[in-house]
């Protein structure tokens, strides 16, 4: 099932330059103007919560349970098969769950504590972000699930931490 969900993505890749440049643009670029544009966000608003918070929950879902997990489950990248389509580099960590679907998930998940129409948004880029990398070569659709429901756990824990220090 992983395996036709990836192919019936990655074929479409090396079709059209307009699309593969749209999907490297997600798979590459969108986090870091997601973040760029939530920092300009809390600015304006004057609330730094709003950066901070989402993104120690990014940070603690990618870096910490990511961690974790990758100690017990390492699978390889659909990069390592002979028919995938690759358009990015292929990052070195483990394929499961995914990195950037971690951070952008705990991310968009704990906005929705503070604003749910940016989190909805948030959560709709995420989902670019993980559909192009799989669209790119680097990421088996799991991953991506993976990476979304860590990153949701991620948000639970980091604002139930948060609440009780009463921070």
């Amino acid at each position: 099932m992983t395996f036709s969900v990836f192919k019936n993505i990655n074929r479409f890749a090396n079709k059209s330059k307009l699309l593969d440049g749209f999907a490297v643009f997600c798979a590459r670029c969108l986090l870091y103007l997601m973040i760029l544009f939530l920092l300009v966000f809390a600015f304006i608003i004057h609330n730094w919560y709003m950066l901070f918070y989402p993104l120690l929950s990014g940070l603690f879902a990618a870096f910490v349970i990511n961690k974790i997990i990758y100690v017990f489950y390492k699978k390889q990248r659909p990069a390592e098969l002979k028919t995938a389509k690759i358009l990015i580099p292929v990052p070195k960590n483990p394929s499961f769950p995914s990195r950037h679907a971690s951070l952008l998930f705990g991310i968009s998940f704990y906005l929705l504590f503070y604003n749910t129409l940016l989190a909805i948004i948030f959560i709709i880029c995420s989902c670019f972000v993980g559909v192009a990398r799989v669209f790119c070569g680097v990421h088996w659709f799991r991953d991506i699930l993976a990476g979304a429901l860590v990153g949701s756990i991620s948000a639970l824990i980091v604002y139930s931490l948060l609440n009780y220090i009463n921070l």
